[in-house]
This record gives C-alpha cells, structure tokens and sequence, in this order.
C-alpha cells in the first residue's frame, strides 16, 4: 500500500501537521478512524496548495466533532443536516463529516445519507481525482486508500466520474467536472465526457440557487 507520510510532512505547514496528527490520536480514543479525504489529497499529489483540510470520520460517538474540537482546544463553528461540520483549533479549520453513504430519491434531489465505513464513503465521491483518503491513524499514518485509481488519472490528467449515474443522481457535477478540468488543466476522460452530453438536461432539475453556486465556483477560477 503507498504510504504518503512523507509527502505530508513535507506538504502540510508544521502546524497543520501536528494538528492532524493530534486529530487522529484523539479520534482513536473515541474509537473512530479518521481520514483525510477529497480535494485535499488531490491538491497536496498535484503539489497545489492545501487551502483545506478535508477530514470523514469512520465510527465512533454522534457527537464526535464536539468531543473532538474539545480534545484539541478548539470549537465546532458550524455543522450541518448532512453530518457535516466546522471545528476551529489553534487558528486552523478543519471541515469534518462524517463517513457516509448517499441515495437520491430522484435525480437532482438532495442525498438521503446514512453512516458508513471509509470505502462506501469513497464511493459515493464524484470523481476519481476526489476519491482518495490518507489514513490519520497512529498505526497506519500516512496510507493512501485509493480504490477508483484516482492518483493514475492524475498522472493521465483526466477527470472521470465513478459510475455511469454519476451525473444523472446529481448534474451539478456537470460543472464541477468543467471547472475541476479548467483549474488542473486536465481532459474529460472519454466515457465522462459521453456521460455528460447525454445528461446535460438534467441540469435544468436542478434548484437555481445550486446552479448559481456551482457557476459562481466556476467563474472564481483563474482558468
């Protein structure tokens, strides 16, 4: 298994890397496995900035980014319906969910969500370049769990979907797969692309306010 210990130690600003380091730990004691996670790992393989820090949570008690924020000093600033939340420590933000499953009632809908291990959480991921986690754990530090091959499509430099409904559950991603290819300089993958011409009229299901966010990413980007 590739273990990218090194690269977060060298990555990661000291501090960043301690705070991790103390997460994981913490995270253990309360019988949970902690992972960093999406476009975190992306960015720190690209050699881009780490602006986030991305972390999914396997197990352990409900009120997990509460004890959490409280073993590292620091405060759960905003959480959310989707098992999502914002601790802040030592100056640092952490974005931490919870690992989970997604199901959509139909296309376009918001996810039903449900707790899950790490590799169900990975593969209800949008891409494969957003499909990676780096264990946190003490024993295991630094592993790199990379079942869709997302690092060998960084290397080809494409964006692929995961699975052949990947943009019928939700055609935001449409406009995520665009800026996510304009901002790395990659190419749509070729089953991608075909994937995304056959469902581009989904994005009129989708809620205008979704579609004003994701084109307002869009429009950020330097490229």
């Amino acid at each position: 298994m590739t273990n990218l210990a090194a690269i977060l130690e060298t990555k990661l600003p000291t501090e960043q890397h301690r705070l991790l380091r103390d997460a994981g730990a913490a995270a253990a004691d309360m019988s949970a496995e902690l992972f960093l996670v999406g476009g975190t790992v992306r960015d720190m393989l690209a050699g881009r900035p780490t602006v986030d820090l991305d972390l999914a949570a396997a197990g352990g008690p409900d009120d997990l980014p509460y004890l959490l924020a409280g073993r590292l000093g620091g405060e759960v600033v905003a959480s959310s319906q989707f098992g999502t939340a914002k601790l802040r420590a030592g100056g640092i933000d952490l974005d931490l969910a919870a690992a989970r499953t997604e199901t959509y009632a139909y296309p376009g809908a918001l996810p039903t969500v449900a707790p899950s291990g790490i590799d169900r959480d990975l593969a209800r991921r949008d891409f494969s370049i957003n499909a990676m986690a780096v264990s946190l754990g003490a024993e295991t530090w630094g592993e790199l769990l990379d079942p869709f091959e997302g690092r060998r499509d960084m290397d080809r430099g494409v964006v692929r979907v995961l699975h052949e409904g990947s943009f019928t559950d939700d055609a935001t991603r449409i406009l995520r797969a665009v800026r996510y290819a304009g901002r790395m300089g990659f190419r749509l993958e070729g089953g991608t692309e075909r994937l995304l011409k056959r469902d581009l009229a989904r994005l009129d299901g989708i809620g205008g306010d979704r579609v004003r966010r994701e084109l307002a990413r869009g429009f950020a980007e330097e490229r």
